[in-house]
């Protein structure tokens, strides 16, 4: 795509809705219309095996987007004579989710299941994590990526993402969904390598919130009562940032940040050479929290719902949301989230890599 050229943003917004319990249909519909409109399913055949890549949330948590988004997606598709399935990969981190197992458990407790979305959830790595394939890009940190096996096979991929904030890329949407999402576990490390919390001595309390919540048991007290963190053990989740409730918990920004945000941008270029341009981008601009779905404790709500926005270009669809939570709030969803992220590292980096274009047409429906 040409940097003239604008790629097109179909969006249908939603009204504020006190009541949770209202926005599932709301939004089942919102969806619904919304890809409709837009045309992007134009590459979906009869019975091509189509993955709806999304987020099935963390246990416990309540703001990720509800299995009836997904089941909008699953009906466009089943009209058009495909086969849907659900999927997501393993998380680097101990729990229900790191194996395919009880991953899948908490997609079917958590709605994602054929009785209501019409799909089944199909772990994209399999059972530990490990099946992948490795895909040859052009990047400045990766010759090849490691993406998941399910997403390289499948005859097409629509890929379901959350609009939240995030406490090393600022901001988690499309390319946070394809990039980290997508990857496997191997993938996963690669992108997370540079990415390690520090402990600011002063500032910490000894509270033990960090220690306790650790998924790897990385943290504990020194003799000081200050936190400690065993290097040889962290993987960079930063779940003892978002927990740390004193400022005592940092990373290096200016490095780790940047970093992680082009490793992930990297593999997001994998994931689309593997399904050979074979997708389109669902996002929801809603619920938009100042972490991301994979914090089971829940995190604030730092903006106001917009709506649901559907493209061709991942590139396109991230920018106009950062623009339309703007236009709102007077400040981008990383700068409402963590004011210290840039997320425009990863939007500059995507189109420079040419995965899209930041200037988009948009087209409300």
């Amino acid at each position: 795509m040409s940097k003239v050229e604008k790629a097109k943003v179909y969006l249908r917004r939603v009204p504020l809705i006190a009541e949770a319990s209202d926005r599932p249909s709301e939004w089942q519909s919102a969806t619904h219309a919304v890809v409709e409109a837009s045309g992007t399913l134009g590459f979906v055949r009869k019975r091509d095996l189509v993955a709806v890549k999304l987020h099935v949330g963390e246990p416990g948590l309540k703001t990720a987007l509800p299995p009836e988004v997904a089941a909008s997606v699953v009906r466009c598709l089943r009209d058009r004579g495909a086969r849907p399935f659900l999927t997501d990969t393993a998380v680097l981190y101990s729990g229900p989710r790191c194996n395919g197992a009880e991953h899948a458990e908490v997609a079917y407790r958590h709605g994602f299941r054929p009785e209501i979305t019409g799909a089944a959830f199909v772990p994209a790595d399999g059972l530990k994590g490990n099946l992948e394939r490795s895909i040859a890009i052009d990047g400045i940190h990766y010759r090849d990526v490691k993406i998941a096996t399910a997403l390289v096979d499948a005859d097409g991929i629509v890929v379901l993402s959350h609009a939240t904030g995030h406490m090393v890329t600022g901001f988690g949407g499309t390319l946070k969904n394809l990039g980290m999402g997508c990857a496997s576990r191997k993938g996963k490390l690669q992108q997370h390598s540079d990415t390690k919390p520090s402990i600011r001595k002063k500032k910490c309390t000894g509270c033990g919130e960090c220690i306790e919540n650790c998924p790897e048991k990385a943290m504990a007290l020194d003799g000081n009562q200050v936190a400690v963190i065993d290097d040889s053990l962290c993987i960079g989740c930063g779940e003892c940032i978002a927990r740390c409730s004193s400022d005592a918990v940092g990373f290096s920004w200016d490095s780790a940040s940047q970093k992680l945000q082009e490793k992930m941008v990297e593999h997001a270029l994998g994931v689309i050479r593997g399904a050979k341009n074979r997708l389109c981008y669902v996002l929801g601009i809603v619920n938009l929290t100042k972490d991301c779905d994979c914090i089971g404790a829940g995190s604030a709500i730092v903006a106001k719902d917009v709506g649901f926005a559907v493209s061709s270009d991942p590139v396109a669809i991230d920018q106009a949301a950062m623009d339309l939570v703007c236009a709102v709030e007077k400040k981008t969803i990383d700068k409402l989230a963590y004011p210290a992220m840039d997320a425009n590292v990863q939007l500059a980096y995507a189109e420079k890599l040419g995965l899209g274009t930041r200037n988009y047409e948009l087209i409300e429906v």
